[in-house]
């Protein structure tokens, strides 16, 4: 080691640490859907689900408007899912309560992925300040005529202007759709291409193909083509049965399978019949042994007349079997011809009965294109290329949380929200009390379902006060030997919660005790059994049909037959004595006409 020279400058010995970077903070998407099918769109989701709950940096949950497939599958996967069921509330129900839930459980992102999820989970998250919202556009429409085709054009209007005013990204499914090919009119700042990816190590057969072709009835060397998706228009499946026939005029021993389930199902079924196939074809409806149908399969076959990037056929390209598909949005970039597949023009059956005869008569060649098709499936459309970039949008669009200028946005539409809500309120209010107000001039319906009524159920909100007095009282009133069952709950009752002192004593006076009670919540089983709901107000009656939509029919006020009456009974919770006993006058005489209606019908 060389010595120091005389007069060098030492410097002190600092020890150097090493910097702590923090990790970036979890971020909280939310992803907003319908969810009333199980089609593609929908599998996608399970898939980015699926990625996202591995990463440490995200923190996944989901709001979804039907309880279905998806919501048990992201159950299973440990997203936690809420559902706002649209059967029971109507749109501004569903707008209201999103925000609602969005308020109290903050996110960084909403991600929509239909019309419908898509303008209202929009505007629900700019009124509850979401800092940022991301579409995916996953296909085309279905081709709609007539009255049909008006409303998709007047959904689709209002949907573009969402995207074009509250959304920071949109995610289309293919370059094509980014383009503007396939659908123009985004703003081009805002969109990103990001193809559709499949779990691979998801997508395989459970059984063995011998043992599923057995169980169709297919032999193992009869040719056995077959196409999976929903049974609507846009998926071409006419044409499909349109090529079997020209198959099998070449191929006799050829079988077609149709896996799905849809609108159009009966009526492919005629045509299958009309076209002389039918012997030939097996409808099998919507299976949970998909991938083992489509691994037994020795062509797949995708006839749609659009597409994004459809998941069934990244399905079968991972599953290893040889894809026959039409060249349609983004499928041209999914498969190769002659390299991963064989692609035909959409609606020329011939092309697509030549291609698949193809496939069947040369297996060499359908095995080295499938093989190609899977380690296409592996390099281009995992499940990880695609969750990691949508984890790059989610991350690129959160930098701000939302300047003045979403500020603005967001105040304008809490006020017209607002503005928008009364007038409704008002608007259902009156019409539900006309209504009401013409059971009583013609009480017909009411006084039919009453004679031949089993199960009477009557709902306040609470179920400490009206509703058990009233349920009581006509208890009482029919006798021990009575045929009909009546019960008591509450909208919005608190399980357990006892009836007021006040309550008791009043109710005592009439002889009908309410000192053993305790209030039970309203349940969507109770209703559907009940054969007549009675309730005590329009609020009440409101919310019923809202909540109820299948059951509003037989929604009644409790006073519709007492016409003498005050039309609602009030609340007297939190009244002096007086205000109790003017209450249950009021239920006594709406009661009376009930019983002897009910009478009648046991009687009989």
């Amino acid at each position: 080691m060389e010595p120091l020279r005389s007069g060098t400058r030492t410097e002190p010995l600092v020890e150097v640490r090493p910097r702590l970077v923090a990790p970036p903070r979890r971020l909280r998407v939310c992803q907003v859907m319908s969810a009333d099918l199980w089609a593609g769109a929908e599998v996608q989701l399970a898939t980015v689900a699926s990625y996202l709950v591995e990463r440490g940096d995200i923190e996944p949950s989901a709001v979804l408007f039907n309880e279905g497939e998806l919501a048990v599958e992201l159950r299973r996967l440990g997203v936690p899912v809420t559902v706002i069921d649209e059967r029971d509330n109507g749109a501004l129900g569903m707008l209201v309560s999103l925000t609602r839930w969005l308020r109290a459980h903050p996110v960084d992102v909403v991600h929509t992925h239909r019309g419908k999820d898509t303008v209202l989970g929009a505007v629900a998250a700019r009124l509850a300040g979401v800092p940022a919202v991301v579409r995916t556009v996953h296909g085309l429409s279905e081709p709609w005529r007539g009255w049909r085709w008006l409303k998709n054009e007047v959904y689709e209007a209002i949907d573009g202007l969402t995207l074009r005013c509250l959304t920071d990204r949109i995610v289309v499914v293919s370059q094509r759709m980014a383009e503007g090919d396939e659908r123009p009119g985004y703003p081009a700042e805002k969109v990103i291409p990001i193809p559709n990816g499949v779990h691979l190590g998801r997508v395989r057969p459970a059984r063995m193909r011998d043992e599923v072709r057995l169980e169709l009835g297919v032999g193992p060397a009869v040719p056995l083509i077959g196409t999976v998706g929903r049974l609507s228009p846009v998926k071409g499946h006419a044409h499909f049965l349109g090529a079997a026939r020209l198959i099998l005029q070449r191929e006799p021993r050829a079988r077609f399978l149709v896996v799905g389930d849809g609108p159009l199902r009966d009526q492919l079924e005629r045509t299958a019949q009309g076209l002389g196939i039918a012997n030939a074809c097996a409808f099998v409806g919507a299976r949970l042994d998909v991938y083992d149908l489509v691994a037994a399969m020795d062509v797949f076959v995708l006839s749609s007349l659009g597409e994004g990037i459809p998941m069934a056929l990244l399905e079968a390209m991972a599953l290893g079997t040889p894809v026959v598909a039409t060249a349609v949005g983004g499928v041209p970039e999914v498969v190769a011809h002659r390299a991963t597949g064989l692609l035909v023009a959409s609606e020329n059956e011939p092309a697509l009965a030549e291609a698949c005869l193809e496939l069947v008569r040369d297996p060499g060649k359908a095995r080295t294109l499938a093989a190609r098709a899977r380690r296409a499936a592996e390099q281009s459309f995992s499940h990880e290329r695609n969750g990691a970039a949508l984890c790059e949008v989610y991350r690129s669009i959160t930098g701000d949380p939302g300047g003045a200028g979403s500020r603005g946005v967001r105040s304008r539409l809490v006020r017209v929200a607002r503005r928008v809500r009364g007038a409704v309120a008002v608007a259902a209010t009156l019409r539900q009390r006309r209504r009401m107000e013409h059971i009583r001039r013609e009480p017909g319906p009411l006084l039919t379902a009453l004679r031949s009524a089993k199960r009477i159920l009557v709902v306040c909100h609470g179920n400490i006060i009206r509703s058990p007095f009233t349920a009581r009282l006509v208890a009482q009133t029919l006798g021990d030997d009575r045929r009909v069952s009546i019960s008591s709950v509450g909208l919005a009752a608190r399980p357990g919660t006892p009836s007021p002192p006040a309550a008791v004593l009043a109710a005592r006076r009439r002889r009908v005790e309410l000192g053993d009670h305790v209030a039970a919540t309203i349940t969507r089983e109770a209703v559907a059994a009940s054969d007549v709901v009675f309730v005590m107000d329009i609020p009440q009656l409101r919310a019923m049909r809202k909540r109820f939509r299948r059951d509003r029919a037989k929604v009644f006020l409790l006073a519709c037959l007492a016409p003498a009456l005050p039309l609602e009974v009030r609340d007297p919770f939190g009244g002096d004595d007086a205000s109790f006993q003017e209450c249950f006058d009021h239920i006594s005489a709406c009661v009376r006409p009930i019983v002897g209606r009910l009478a009648e019908g046991a009687a009989r």
